[in-house]
């Protein structure tokens, strides 16, 4: 596999989808992650609340409008 799916987050931690990585060609078994991305999947959209990337893992946040 040449490719594995990546999640996207923007500048300010708010999900946005999924993107795709790319393996290392000099690295085997290590992948190109492009900015803004973790290999951790988003936990399932709740009531109002929307993932955020904080740093090291995902919170379910209720976005200020």
């Amino acid at each position: 596999m040449s490719q594995k799916t990546v999640y996207q987050y923007d500048a300010d931690g708010w999900y946005m989808g999924e993107t795709l990585a790319d393996a290392d060609p000099m690295v085997p078994g290590n992948w190109l992650l492009p900015a803004g991305t973790t290999e951790t999947k988003p936990p399932i959209f709740t009531a109002n609340k929307i993932p955020k990337w904080v740093g090291y893992k995902w919170k379910l946040v209720s976005p200020q409008v």
